[in-house]
């Protein structure tokens, strides 16, 4: 009996630790279509390169083209996902990824951006996280690929060399990206202040990079890129939307388990905020009059 006691007060101890472990699992990823399973392009699937636009609402923020690839695309020179002119490699998750040229030849760099669906609160700690893998016909990888959080967009639409920024988020110098089989997971944490957009790509020019040699057709190091996040480290309590139209302060995973929306990280229950706007009836000349 005295054993039997002893492996059940183990046990609740242990049920205890696991229920005060602090976890992620609630944390909302600020990133919109941050696997790429979604595109937006009129004419259907997307069928070439040069078409990362169509993987909306992600833009390339210069005159470099990164691509978007998905399984639905056909054809021996379509952006395929898994085959591709560029070799063999499924997507981390779904069926799509995007791909950017990182190179120090020429000083010639692509970059994949977006718009967070809400800014960074300020003092709170969020991870940033993707994934790349190394196209198989490149004959190079590089080192520092990174991520670079701002406010506001950074763009250069007349050139298509090195932004000149600083990643917050950055591989190490030194240590060459080579592997064309797995995909690697590129993480880091910064502290919100307000940032609301993400750029993704190299941001060392050719004298800065270091590469690495590989076997391959094609002259530069083209990097595959999915599933990139960036959520706080811990879930923040915020606003939450209850169905009933009731708001109340709680943790994300918490409002969505009752059927809620969580409003965001730094959101709070101010008047209104989870009623909708009513609608207003006019007369049709009150209409008219407004747009002479």
């Amino acid at each position: 009996m005295r054993s039997r006691l002893a492996s059940l007060r183990s046990a609740l101890v242990l049920l205890a630790s696991l229920l005060f472990v602090p976890t992620r699992a609630g944390a909302v990823n600020l990133v919109p279509n941050p696997s790429f399973e979604n595109f937006t392009s009129i004419s259907g699937c997307p069928t070439s390169f040069s078409n990362f636009n169509d993987a909306g609402p992600w833009f390339t923020p210069t005159l470099g083209t990164s691509d978007y690839f998905n399984a639905c695309a056909s054809g021996p020179f379509a952006p395929g996902v898994p085959t591709s002119i560029l070799g063999f490699q499924p997507a981390h998750t779904g069926i799509a990824h995007a791909g950017f040229i990182s190179n120090s030849f020429q000083n010639y760099h692509e970059y994949c951006e977006v718009q967070l669906s809400s800014p960074l609160a300020n003092s709170v700690l969020y991870t940033v996280e993707f994934w790349i893998n190394l196209a198989d016909q490149c004959d190079r990888g590089i080192d520092r690929v990174g991520a670079y959080l701002s406010n506001g967009p950074i763009t250069n639409f007349s050139s298509n060399i090195t932004l000149p920024v600083t990643p917050q988020i950055e591989t190490p110098q030194f240590l060459t990206f080579t592997d064309k089989i797995n995909w690697v997971k590129v993480s880091g944490t910064i502290i919100g202040a307000g940032q609301d957009h993400i750029t993704i790509g190299s941001f060392r020019d050719s004298v800065a990079g270091t590469e690495t040699s590989l076997p391959g057709i094609f002259p530069y190091a083209y990097y595959y890129l999915d599933d990139v996040s960036v959520a706080p480290l811990l879930p923040v309590d915020q606003a939450c939307c209850l169905p009933n139209g009731q708001c109340t302060i709680m943790l994300p995973g918490e409002c969505q388990a009752q059927g809620g929306t969580p409003m965001g990280v730094g959101s709070v229950c101010s008047a209104g905020a989870c009623t909708p706007l009513p609608v207003r009836r006019g007369t049709w000349g009150e209409i008219k009059s407004r747009y002479r």
